[in-house]
């Protein structure tokens, strides 16, 4: 039995995530599998891709609430097997014939065999994978296993780069805003700080701490709301602002907690947060282009949101960029939702850090 070599595609798609699905079919078809998913666990939420030919039974498995019940998941963690597994692996064909999962969900499929496996990364993140086939066909061939664990060290390689591949392009977000003179610092889902800009760093540790469980400020009342709203981002709320009193030299400032946007079929959900720093009296404003990136914005509601940043009146910004009322009452409605603000006020002072 002879197998494709697939090792180049798994790392195409640790890049280019929307290259899972074919990676999961091309995996599925070598296997002789009706179709394969794969999904990972982290702090910042879980999430899943699956192959065309097993969205219809894995909705099913969803919706049955079949996780349940999942002594296959069970057993294979409690193996903790650094490859693959296959059925028969993990139980007897007796135990099959008599486990609920199989009898509930798999056998009435037209389903019963498998071959899949977990990775734990050094982040606590876990990623697993399996691959259905249909009950007629047999138990997965030992061939078409040891073939996929061939590819399983790649992919946990695969899954390092992507973390490093996100946390570099975050990091540059930082540094364009320390341009427009705002310091920063990237956080990952737990808070713990990962990178700093040049402005971010003098503030470090007078004004905030790069403590070992989460980044923390020096004012603890500030330092109890910034816990707070880090918890409020894990749980998936928008946008979120700390006041901070003066500390020592410093004046009043606003440090603004905003989510990196992810692409729509990452694997691992970023959890990756910027905190950017205005301080009162602060005239940086970042220009359209850093906003977009920021906030996920399309072009026009960039524009839009950087005359905002500006001082500008919504009436103001029809005038600037020849859009209609309507239209930039729209821009402004889909700014809001973006950056989690419910109204102009506060997107003002998200933007230019004025009123603490």
């Amino acid at each position: 039995m002879k197998f494709p070599n697939l090792a180049d595609r798994v790392y195409e798609a640790s890049v280019l995530p929307e290259l899972w699905e074919n990676l999961l079919t091309e995996i599925s078809v070598a296997c002789g599998a009706r179709g394969g998913v794969v999904f990972t666990s982290s702090v910042a939420g879980v999430t899943s891709v699956v192959s065309p030919g097993a969205v219809e039974g894995f909705q099913k498995f969803v919706d049955g609430n079949w996780d349940s019940v999942n002594s296959r998941r069970e057993r294979s963690l409690q193996r903790n097997h650094a490859g693959f597994l296959a059925d028969l692996d993990l139980f007897t064909e007796e135990e099959m014939r008599n486990d609920p999962l199989y009898t509930g969900f798999y056998y009435p499929e037209g389903l019963g065999w498998c071959v899949g496996t977990h990775i734990i990364t050094p982040n606590d993140d876990m990623l697993v994978m399996s691959f259905e086939r249909e009950f007629v066909k047999g138990p997965v061939p030992s061939e078409a296993v040891a073939w996929l664990d061939t590819l399983r060290p790649h992919l946990a390689r695969s899954l390092s780069l992507t973390a490093r591949l996100k946390e570099k392009a975050a990091a540059g977000i930082t540094d364009t805003l320390g341009a427009f003179g705002l310091p920063a610092c990237l956080v990952d889902a737990r808070g713990r700080m990962k990178a700093t800009n040049s402005l971010m760093s003098p503030l470090v540790p007078s004004y905030i701490a790069d403590r070992r469980d989460r980044v923390g400020l020096r004012h603890l009342p500030s330092d109890y709301l910034l816990a707070e709203a880090l918890r409020q981002r894990a749980a998936g709320r928008g946008v979120m602002s700390v006041p901070v009193p003066p500390v020592d030299d410093l004046p009043a400032s606003v440090i603004h907690i905003v989510p990196v946007a992810g692409r729509g079929r990452d694997l691992f959900p970023t959890g990756l947060n910027i905190l950017a720093v205005t301080f009162a009296g602060s005239s940086a404003v970042p220009d359209a282009r850093v906003l977009r990136g920021l906030f996920d914005l399309t072009a026009a509601e960039a524009k839009v949101a950087g005359c905002i940043a500006r001082g500008m009146s919504p009436g103001d910004v029809a005038g600037e960029t020849g859009m209609a009322s309507n239209t930039v009452k729209h821009h402004l409605k889909a700014v809001y939702g973006k950056t989690g603000v419910g109204h102009y006020g506060e997107l003002v002072r998200l933007l230019c850090g004025m009123a603490i």
